[in-house]
């Protein structure tokens, strides 16, 4: 026995010494070459690349698709050091063609100083490597890259798994290749990289190097404003990517490909350091309509934005996000006696079903509530209340968007056909064709042309935790607002709180100041008193209660700015100047009149007011259809209400009367 166990024992370790053996020696690329001297992949029964253009046309090729593709040539010509990530080394043409281009930049070679040149960093992933020589035969058909790949071929790794850097060129360029499967690589790497070459074989052929799970690594792995290109131009792999969080464009391809891909990762520049720093970090708010007689735009977008939103909601929470929300129904009740009669006159001349609004009694809306209501009002059945950092934190996620936190854009420039963004000290953060400012009143900074239509508002909003209220207080069933608002929300033992009455909230238009007001507290609780006289708090539970305070931003008719800056805003004498074509600039708050034609690719998303919770959601799917040239999402003749472009000199002038 003794003796077939220790067989068993000696085959146990010479079958793991196998395995690691295995994983550790990978197999060589098997490569065949055509009578004209182009490779093909005998494992996959594909072409390194295009052989239509023959052996001369593959480099024009590569530069075609990958280093146009990124626009590398603009961060060669600006000296910037550089970190591409290639999946796929193959042929080794991509890196050789990128590093001759790096080296013969002007720029580069006006850097005689080693510490103060650029570095190339270029990354590359290759489950199969090539032999050297069949690297160096094919390398020997453009003599300028020969210096550079014979360089590479006096260092050339062993085909062992692992990362294998190597420097060229004097250190100017730094290779590392990664031989090994591109899923174990990719987890291994922390970035952040420029540029991402995908350069596999075909999906249909290496389906493995086109997953979901690469592309997600991809967009983790990116710098803000990454840049990818693809020869390929399959309707899965741009699915893949923009799930991932890349903005996505089919453009002219080369040789036999009409089209290629080519990606920019998407980012968003927070100022502060975390999400909902503003109105959006209040612990709670409430998502309704607002109803008028001649159902004007803020009844429409407030009725579709409640829908929108609440189908996002149960969309991502059955996708698996933890969001405190409720959509149970919300009462508005009416101010006084004579703002009861309009309510009730615009109940019966819209003739709404019950199941959008339903105009009710004192009775049927304290049997609603759960507490004595002492007015008529609405019951809005499918409204309902959110945590908007839940929210946040749920779209981010989903969305896999990249967010610069207390990254602060100090100054917004328009340069060579495309915006350029600097921080406060100086340093640029982006260059882009496009540019949305979606940041309340730090819009009116950086153009502040709009900012004499734009009201800033202070406001104050106050809860209590539930262990402060008397154990006989009643509990709010569901949202009620009069001129503030009350709703009290469940406990989470997760968050370590029991739940909370939120209320308020303060509203001051043009004050600025964030400090929380002791005043502004004891006004909180009377607007709870006006709600309903039992959830007073008292003086004793409001010692403990909590504040925050924070700015809203509104229109002067009440209404967001949604859309590109252009076109209609010609009529502006002295505004917006900046936008316009040449090297004009938006900083410092001022702004000239430039000549030519406005410029495009400047989007706003702002002046939301106190409903960005109930149509914010819409109005983001909105401007991101415009933005995509996609059908419209909004009616046109909304799209135009909302329209920054709708502000005039002659209306700009009267605001600033104001």
């Amino acid at each position: 026995r003794l003796g077939h166990f220790l067989l068993w024992f000696i085959t146990l370790i010479i079958n793991e010494l196998k395995t690691s053996q295995k994983h550790c020696q990978l197999e060589l690329a098997e490569v065949a070459w055509s009578d004209e001297g182009l490779p093909l992949s005998l494992r996959y029964g594909d072409i390194y690349f295009s052989h239509t253009a023959g052996i001369l046309g593959a480099l024009a090729e590569k530069q075609a698709v990958f280093i146009e593709g990124t626009q590398l040539p603009a961060r060669l010509a600006a000296g910037l050091s550089t970190a591409v990530l290639e999946l796929g080394f193959g042929t080794g043409l991509s890196f050789l063609c990128t590093g001759w281009a790096w080296l013969n930049e002007p720029v580069q070679q006006a850097a005689k100083e080693p510490a103060f040149r650029p570095v190339l960093n270029f990354y590359s992933i290759e489950k199969h490597p090539w032999h050297c020589a069949d690297f160096l035969r094919l390398a020997a058909a453009w003599p300028q890259l020969l210096p550079l790949a014979q360089e590479l071929a006096d260092q050339w790794p062993q085909p062992v798994a692992g990362f294998h850097r190597r420097f060229l060129a004097g250190g100017r360029i730094a290779l590392t290749l990664i031989y090994g499967d591109v899923d174990s690589a990719l987890p291994q790497l922390h970035g952040p990289f420029d540029a991402f070459y995908l350069d596999g074989f075909s999906p249909n052929k290496n389906a493995a190097m086109w997953s979901d799970g690469v592309f997600r690594a991809l967009a983790r792995l990116g710098a803000p404003g990454a840049r990818l290109a693809t020869y390929s131009s399959a309707r899965a792999v741009a699915n893949g990517l923009m799930a991932a969080g890349f903005l996505v464009e089919k453009v002219p391809g080369t040789g036999l490909k009409k089209h290629q891909l080519v990606a920019q990762l998407r980012v968003v520049f927070e100022q502060a350091p975390l999400l909902g720093a503003g109105a959006s970090g209040n612990p709670a708010g409430i998502i309704s309509p607002l109803l008028s007689l001649d159902c004007n735009a803020t009844t429409r977008l407030t009725l579709m934005g409640l829908g929108f939103m609440r189908a996002e909601i149960l969309k991502l929470k059955h996708a698996g996000f933890e969001i405190a929300a409720d959509f149970s129904g919300v009462i508005a009740l009416a101010r006084d006696e004579a703002h009861a009669l309009r309510q009730a006159q615009i109940a019966r001349e819209l003739g709404l079903s019950g199941a959008v609004a339903r105009w009710c009694t004192p009775e049927e809306l304290s049997a609603l509530a759960g507490v004595p209501l002492a007015l008529p009002g609405w019951w809005y059945s499918r409204a309902g209340w959110l945590a908007p950092v839940d929210w946040l934190a749920a779209m981010q996620s989903a969305a896999q968007i990249k967010v610069m936190y207390t990254t602060e854009v100090a100054r917004l420039s328009w340069v060579d056909g495309a915006w350029v963004g600097t921080g406060a000290c100086g340093a640029r953060l982006f260059k882009s064709a496009q540019v949305v400012l979606a940041n309340a009143e730090q819009a009116a900074r950086l153009v502040p042309e709009i900012a004499p239509c734009l009201t800033v508002c202070r406001g104050q909003v106050s809860w209590l935790e539930q262990a402060f209220l008397p154990i006989d207080s009643p509990r709010l069933r569901v949202p009620v607002m009069r001129e503030g608002y009350a709703l009290d929300t469940p406990a989470r033992a997760a968050r370590g709180n029991s739940g909370m009455r939120v209320f308020g909230a303060s509203f001051k238009p043009g004050e600025v100041d964030l400090a929380i007001r002791a005043a502004e507290q004891e006004d909180n609780a009377e607007r709870l008193r006006a709600i309903c006289a039992a959830l007073a708090p008292s003086a004793q539970a409001m010692s403990g209660a909590s504040a925050r305070v924070a700015l809203r931003v509104a229109s002067r008719d009440r209404l967001p700015l949604l859309g590109s800056l252009q076109g209609g805003l010609g009529d502006l004498q002295g505004g917006l100047g900046p936008l316009r074509g040449g090297q004009g600039a938006l900083q410092g708050g001022q702004g000239a009149l430039q000549g030519g034609q406005l410029a495009s690719g400047l989007w706003l998303n702002v002046g939301h007011g106190a409903r960005g919770l109930t149509w914010g959601a819409l109005l983001g799917e909105a401007l991101a259809a415009m933005l995509c040239g996609e059908p419209n999402v909004l009616p046109l003749a909304l799209e135009k209400a909302l329209s920054p472009n709708r502000f005039t000199a002659r209306t700009l002038g009267s605001c600033a009367e104001r």
